[in-house]
C-alpha cells in the first residue's frame, strides 16, 4: 500500500508540474497547433501497456507491463515538435526497476510511434502501436 501512494503522489506532483508548464507556454501552444493526436491507450514491444495523455504539445504517460505486479512502472513528460517527441521519464516504485533517462521518439501516425534514441537507463520498449482490445 505504502508504494501506490508514492506511485500516486509521485504522479500528482509530476501532473502538478507539468500544468504549470503549460499554463506559462499556452501562447505557444496557440501558435503552433499540433497535428498528431496520440492520446490513448498503447501496447508496446516490451510487454507492456502505456496510458498515453495529450495536451496541446505537452505529453504525459503513465506505463507498465502488468497491472497488479509489474516488473517495471514508469510516468514521462514530453514535448512534441512537429513529428518529434522529446521525454524525460523515470521508473516509479509500484514495479521494481528504478530507472529513468530521456528518449527521442518519432510520430508515425496517430497510432503509432518509435524510439529513435535514448540517454540516461536503458529504456525497452522501441515501437507503440495504439492499444485495440
Amino acid at each position: 500500500m505504502k508504494n501506490v501512494l508514492r506511485t500516486i503522489a509521485f504522479c500528482a506532483l509530476l501532473l502538478l508540474a507539468s500544468s504549470s508548464n503549460i499554463v506559462a507556454q499556452d501562447d505557444a501552444l496557440v501558435k503552433e497547433p499540433v497535428s498528431y493526436n496520440i492520446e490513448g491507450v498503447f501496447s508496446c514491444d516490451w510487454n507492456g501497456k502505456y496510458y498515453v495523455r495529450q495536451i496541446g504539445n505537452e505529453v504525459l504517460w503513465f506505463g507498465e507491463d502488468d497491472n497488479v505486479t509489474p516488473t517495471w512502472s514508469n510516468v514521462a513528460h514530453g514535448t512534441i515538435n512537429g513529428d518529434m517527441i522529446n521525454i524525460i521519464w523515470g521508473d516509479v516504485p509500484k514495479g521494481s526497476v528504478m530507472q529513468h533517462g530521456t528518449l527521442v521518439l518519432k510520430i508515425l501516425s496517430n497510432d503509432s510511434f518509435e524510439k529513435l534514441s535514448q540517454e540516461g537507463d536503458y529504456f525497452g520498449s522501441t515501437i507503440w502501436t495504439r492499444y485495440n482490445p
